[in-house]
């Protein structure tokens, strides 16, 4: 079985990340390239076999997270998906897991 974590766009989940780091480097800047590459370097340390990244903005609008995984990304029932989005505190990112149910 794989396991999907569809993360936040690009460039909210970066600003997540540069909002922490500005406190491990502060007077650094964080531009809308370096929050994006932020997000990116992410994906790529925790990519692995049967692990797979999807950022929202790479799922076409009005279809469920579970068909855009299947149609888009080779998703099977069985298959995990985390679903991390924001929270309802400002910064705030929560996770939702769900297994993909066999299709109708």
């Amino acid at each position: 079985m794989s396991l999907f974590f569809v993360l936040p766009p690009r460039p909210l989940l970066g600003e997540h990340f540069a909002g922490y780091l500005r406190g491990l480097f502060p007077g650094l800047d964080w531009d809308v390239r370096a929050r994006s590459e932020l997000a990116e370097a992410l994906a790529a340390t925790i990519s692995r076999p049967d692990v797979y990244i999807v950022f929202r903005e790479e799922l076409p609008d009005g279809e469920s997270t579970h068909r855009a995984l299947a149609d888009g990304f080779g998703a099977e029932a069985g298959d995990e998906v985390v679903e991390v989005r924001p929270g309802s505190r400002p910064g705030e990112l929560v996770a939702r897991r769900s297994l993909l149910r066999p299709a109708a």
